[in-house]
């Protein structure tokens, strides 16, 4: 209580210094405790409007710019939807579909734009048929390779056989690999008798 009555008569000393350097009538008529109360409530009112304005002040402009912003992507929704509805309309074109609206020029440029998908389409399919042939030719060559693998596996199988060395599940189950291969039983027979044409050939079964 002593430090607020010491704070208060301490501003009272020093407004009416200031005071007393502009207006002497003034500072004498702030000697009294009323006065010097009325005055302090005013500058507290004056103090709390000049935060108000200000609080306004800042208030304004955070709504100044959401206004712009607001401004800002109003005018970016607008362009995003004019474009497309430009995409939309050329994907009609370029299926046939309302042309009544192009003029001989617009339909000219079309054409030409046309030409020069389908020709890109053309050579992009003759690319992937080349590429599709080089792989087929390319397994055609690895099957081949196989199947002389396995024909000489089985006519060697088959000679250890009339040696009785091998067994004939064995060799059954080999013939069956090899039909899994793509190869029929043909072929086989034919490879082996093309390999011993002066033994008897041993039918499977």
């Amino acid at each position: 209580m002593g430090c607020s009555r010491k704070l208060t008569n301490f501003q009272s000393f020093v407004m009416r210094k200031w005071l007393s350097l502009s207006s002497p009538a003034v500072a004498a008529s702030m000697s009294t405790p009323i006065t010097r109360t009325c005055f302090f409530v005013g500058c507290s009112i004056r103090s709390t409007i000049e935060r108000y304005k200000k609080a306004c002040s800042d208030s304004s402009n955070t709504n100044t710019v959401t206004e712009i912003n607001a401004q800002y992507y109003q005018q970016e929704s607008a362009k995003l939807r004019q474009q497309i509805q430009m995409l939309q309309n050329s994907n009609r074109h370029l299926m046939g579909d309302s042309l009544s609206s192009l003029t001989v020029k617009e339909l000219k440029q079309l054409e030409n734009r046309l030409e020069r998908g389908i020709t890109r389409i053309r050579s992009k399919k003759h690319e992937m048929l080349l590429a599709e042939i080089e792989y087929m030719q390319k397994r055609e060559t690895e099957l081949e390779n196989e199947s002389v693998c396995l024909r000489t596996k089985i006519a060697e199988i088959e000679r250890l056989q009339q040696a009785n060395m091998v067994s004939g599940p064995e060799l059954n189950a080999i013939q069956a690999l090899t039909s899994r291969n793509f190869f029929s039983p043909n072929v086989i027979e034919g490879g082996i008798a093309y390999s011993h044409p002066d033994k008897k050939i041993l039918h499977l079964g």
